[in-house]
């Protein structure tokens, strides 16, 4: 049985609108023409809907890891995991995990990208556990792995690798900075994603050096194999700490070579910029990177671990930080930021559109919220999420006032 969810309001759309849910997709109507014999009918009242949420960047094998990191920096969240990391169980694990699958899902996101530490045997038992999550939740949420781990052409890390795309890995990733020659394993990266037919999201400049140059390289090596619109640079911290000419350079570069980025607003923030004077802000430049033509996407990254003690799995809160920190307060760009978790966000993860327009997936999300504006200024609560035209959760409020 099929979804009539009538007088909603949606991005794109002038008036209210009726959304037909059946087998899978969406038809948008007038208000009031919904036809409502054999549907299941939710009259909105003219709240928002918004198409299913993207979560571009976390990782569920870290998160709601206790650790002390008294630095507060990048190497001090590494080594802090790394300390803690050893005393979880894999029931430990996978129950994390899954609480925040099931917040994310609840926030309504629909589709979420999570990096997983990659590279020894025992990073395919930790696949295991990740990949009985996304067959359990399948119909709920589609979920993509990335692979973090160094890709060179050795026999035994290839076939390693091989068994890690049969057990599920569908994006090659990893942070070319930490090591010696950062070129040598973006071009290995990008070799063995050819080879796999895969897509590249790689951990990209989280530093404050503005004399930091990895993203040139990434650009420099997709184009010399010819861009294919797959490759992603998530954090490019860096660019926050440079000129504003040579920020703009790579932005265009990046551009051309058809490189999404994806910002980490709140993670960055609590890591970048400790011991600077004045404290600077510290997350890549999201307003300047859609300028410059960039697909840009935010994500939420660590999530209550050691390296961001704060989060909740919502990409609105990503979307608020992005705009805040951004300053994107021009006329429409509050509006226009939610694409950062919908439509743009929808062409780095890909399998579909994040639109609500007739023939669209029915992933969709509905707001306890009247206007679209008011969405990044102030995440509202969420109603509903559905996926494939079903409803997966639901969240009743009730709010009682004493008399005055």
């Amino acid at each position: 049985m099929s979804w009539l969810l009538a007088n909603g309001r949606a991005q794109g759309h002038p008036g209210l609108v009726d959304l037909l849910l059946t087998d899978g997709q969406l038809t948008v109507l007038k208000a009031g023409m919904g036809p409502k014999t054999d549907r299941r009918v939710w009259d909105l009242k003219g709240r928002v809907v918004l198409p299913g949420l993207i979560e571009l960047h976390a990782h569920l094998d870290k998160t709601y890891t206790p650790g002390n990191n008294p630095s507060g920096t990048l190497r001090g969240a590494i080594e802090s995991f790394s300390a803690a990391s050893g005393c979880r169980s894999s029931e430990q694990i996978e129950a994390n995990a899954e609480r925040a699958i099931r917040l994310a899902i609840a926030h309504g996101v629909t589709r979420m990208r999570s990096h997983l530490t990659f590279g020894t045997e025992a990073d395919l038992g930790l696949l295991e556990i990740m990949q009985g999550l996304k067959q359990r939740y399948r119909r709920q949420i589609e979920l993509q792995y990335v692979a973090m781990g160094s890709f060179t052409a050795k026999a035994s890390d290839q076939a390693l690798l091989s068994r890690g795309l049969r057990g599920g890995i569908d994006l090659l990733g990893g942070a070319p900075a930490l090591f010696a020659e950062p070129s040598a394993i973006i071009n290995a990266t990008l070799d063995a994603a050819r080879l796999h037919e895969v897509g590249v999201d790689l951990h990209i400049d989280e530093t404050e050096r503005a004399e930091c140059r990895t993203l040139q390289m990434l650009i420099e090596a997709v184009q010399a194999r010819g861009s294919n619109g797959r490759v992603a640079a998530s954090h490019c911290c860096s660019l926050a700490f440079m000129r504003p000419d040579e920020r703009d350079a790579l932005l265009d570069g990046a551009a051309a070579a058809d490189i999404a980025l994806i910002a980490l607003p709140a993670c960055n923030l609590v890591l970048m910029g400790r011991g600077h004077w004045p404290v600077p802000r510290g997350s890549a430049p999201v307003r300047n990177a859609i300028a410059a033509g960039v697909t840009v996407g935010v994500g939420s990254d660590n999530v209550q671990d050691p390296f961001n003690p704060f989060g909740s799995y919502d990409p609105l809160e990503s979307v608020q930080l992005a705009a805040l920190v951004g300053h994107m307060t021009a006329d429409g760009e509050l509006e226009g930021a939610l694409d950062l978790v919908t439509t743009f966000a929808a062409r780095i993860f890909g399998g579909g559109k994040a639109t609500i327009e007739t023939g669209a997936p029915a992933d969709l999300v509905v707001l306890d919220v009247y206007e679209l504006r008011s969405i990044a200024a102030n995440p509202p609560p969420r109603l509903a999420t559905f996926k494939q035209g079903e409803l997966v959760v639901q969240t009743r409020i009730e709010q009682v006032w004493a008399a005055c």
